[in-house]
């Protein structure tokens, strides 16, 4: 890795190297294994729900790609209901496939207020 330009640079004898044999793992053969089938797990979810991304969830979104409709089996996704008065402005999770063509509705799942999944999620931590 070249530190200026933060490409990756293959090293032609520039640095030394090291190849160590027997070296213990930095973790267990099992937990690895655990590691790998959680993976193909979540690929396979977000493969069936049609999710982009499958760490799509963070800190700031946790819910992203987590709620999952009940009609059409796909994610819901963080959505604002704008409006000229800031206090009507909402943030909602609605169904990605709701309106497959704009203005059309495909089907009557409801939407769930931003708000009230925020409540719901600390009700259920404490």
């Amino acid at each position: 890795m070249d530190f200026l330009t933060k490409k990756k640079v293959e090293n032609n004898g520039e640095i030394p190297q090291y190849y160590v044999e027997d070296h213990p793992p930095i973790i267990d053969k099992e937990i690895w294994e655990a590691v790998q089938l959680e993976m193909e797990r979540r690929r396979a979810f977000a493969e069936k729900h049609q999710i982009q991304k499958i760490d799509y969830a963070s800190v700031d979104h946790p819910f992203a790609g987590r709620i999952i409709c009940g009609n059409s089996g796909k994610a819901y996704g963080k959505k604002v209901w704008n409006s000229t008065d800031k206090n009507l402005r909402r943030v909602v999770w609605r169904c990605n496939s709701k309106y497959k063509i704009k203005g059309k509705l495909d089907y009557g799942s409801r939407h769930i207020d931003d708000k009230l999944l925020y409540s719901h999620l600390l009700t259920l931590s404490m």
